[in-house]
């Protein structure tokens, strides 16, 4: 029975999700947009129900296997020019020194793979990592063509191989658990706010409504936050007078909405969400208010604009959540 009510939860909460940014626009003269954000949840509701989306962080579990792969694979590299210095066998050395280019481009290139891990490039990271497997293959080739016999990394290199493929793994059911979420979303009328939701649902599954509420806030806190602290840097760098004018107004108003944002967390605490969800809710007004004075009459795109998606975003996630708390 707690599993189901958890889930049911989790499922209000998103259909609240993804027709939030619509509530604002009249959403009740738009009953079609109503129906049909609640038909396309119901795509994310049966996946959730299923468990057809895991919950693990697919992502830091291959980041983890392949740092360990490189520091087996520079053991590896140590070990090859160890027995480097003491080879006096023609064909050894043949063999330790392939075998030492080997591993050195082994390593470089799970390197590779986390930064194209890292930038969402999963065919560019797996074919890294393949690449790397058969650099690794190539030194145990030297060794069984020259002098018939396995080399002395064998054994390491089983390891590095296995590291390498629990890496491939966790990479392809990361690529399936954000397809799975992507294709969920597709069709919703916020696809962008859908996706990132589901992942903090995902993520903070065990939290409660109140744990992921207060979770949403300070994560939205610290957005606020770091966008207040570039504007500070951008004052002292930018010499256009009429630029500057427009980041003092901005500094201004992202002060105002740290400060709602800040308020809203002890109105979480003591369980007045009407109040939280008042402050959270004026805190995009005030960022929103930012936009319009960049905007102005010459339509001037705003520097904080790609910053200030990810901070509604973050705050609209919040406001969702505080509702459902209001609401219960």
């Amino acid at each position: 029975m707690g599993s189901l009510h958890g889930l049911l939860s989790f499922c209000f909460v998103l259909v609240l999700v993804l027709s939030s940014n619509h509530l604002t626009a009249k959403a009740h003269k738009k009953p079609t947009n109503q129906i049909k954000v609640e038909a396309d949840f119901k795509i994310i509701a049966e996946l959730a129900g299923k468990n057809s989306i895991p919950n693990a962080d697919f992502k830091g579990l291959a980041k983890l296997a392949l740092t360990k792969a490189i520091s087996n694979g520079n053991v590896i590299c140590q070990r090859v020019n160890s027995l480097l210095l003491k080879s006096s066998d023609m064909y050894t050395t043949r063999s330790l020194t392939g075998c030492s280019t080997n591993y050195k481009d082994a390593v470089g290139l799970i390197n590779k793979s986390l930064a194209a891990l890292d930038a969402k490039k999963y065919d560019d990271a797996k074919t890294c990592i393949t690449d790397a497997l058969a650099n690794s293959t190539k030194c145990e080739d030297r060794f069984e063509e020259l002098l018939q016999r396995n080399s002395p990394f064998t054994f390491m290199k089983a390891k590095f191989g296995l590291l390498c493929l629990t890496g491939l793994k966790h990479i392809n059911l990361l690529v399936q658990k954000e397809r799975l979420i992507t294709e969920g979303c597709s069709q919703t009328l916020d696809k962008e706010l859908c996706i990132s939701t589901v992942g903090f649902f995902l993520e903070n599954k065990g939290l409660g409504l109140h744990g992921l509420a207060k979770l949403a806030v300070e994560k939205a806190l610290q957005d606020g936050t770091r966008i207040h602290n570039h504007i500070s840097v951008l004052l002292k760098t930018t010499s256009d007078k009429c630029v500057l004018k427009k980041l003092k107004s901005c500094s201004a108003f992202y002060l105002t909405a740290i400060g709602k944002i800040k308020a809203s967390l002890p109105a979480l605490d003591c369980n007045r969400y009407g109040d939280a969800s008042t402050w959270v809710g004026a805190a995009i007004g005030s960022a929103e208010t930012c936009e319009g004075v960049f905007a102005g009459k010459s339509n001037t795109i705003s520097p904080l604009t790609p910053m200030k998606i990810e901070f509604s975003k973050q705050v609209s996630i919040s406001l969702v959540v505080i509702k459902k708390l209001a609401g219960n």
